[in-house]
């Protein structure tokens, strides 16, 4: 059960009727996050923008974020959205084979992952474990495998999760399935 209220559209006032139009519009549903976080409106507006703008298409492709948020919720050992996560994988048509190896440190000798996929799980790890000491060595091996722009936006994705996964852990938030509708 949540630790703090989970709110519905009927009570919520217009500026988070609106944000959860735009999650609605976004993810088919409103995710149990969104409507804890709606207890507090403005950081309910910006949370769910940046959420919303780290989910999906983008500089990197949409399957391999899901992998990157998958590697983050193991690494922080969050479980807020990991099972929910796992499915929209699946359904953006992710092997069961990268999912399997992302969950432990098989990824670092599998064959499924190219080298530049590796050097992202690596940055996760590092930063899990100390975002203030990620190598100049490390840098340099993303550099070489992805632009500036697709670096941010790894980078806004592993951060975005860490808050998420903790945030919903700690509220004891539940959302078994975020995606009501076609993912694409």
């Amino acid at each position: 059960m949540a630790a703090t209220k989970i709110l519905t559209k009927e009570n919520v006032d217009a500026e988070v009727k609106e944000v959860f139009n735009r999650a609605e519009i976004h993810f088919g549903s409103v995710p149990n996050l969104v409507r804890v976080l709606a207890s507090n409106p403005s950081m309910c507006t910006s949370i769910t923008n940046f959420l919303i703008q780290s989910m999906g298409p983008g500089r990197i492709e949409w399957g391999f974020k899901e992998l990157i948020i998958l590697k983050t919720l193991r690494v922080m050992k969050s479980f807020y959205g990991y099972g929910a996560h796992e499915k929209m994988a699946l359904d953006l048509g992710v092997s069961t084979d990268k999912i399997g190896d992302i969950s432990n440190s098989i990824w670092k000798s599998s064959a499924h992952f190219s080298p530049a996929e590796k050097v992202v799980f690596e940055l996760v790890e590092q930063i899990g474990l100390d975002a203030n000491d990620v190598s100049d060595d490390l840098w340099e091996r993303l550099r070489a495998n992805w632009d500036n722009g697709q670096l941010l936006e790894i980078n806004a994705v592993i951060t975005t999760f860490i808050m998420i996964g903790r945030v919903g852990d700690t509220l004891g938030v539940s959302d078994p399935i975020l995606f009501t509708k076609a993912l694409n």
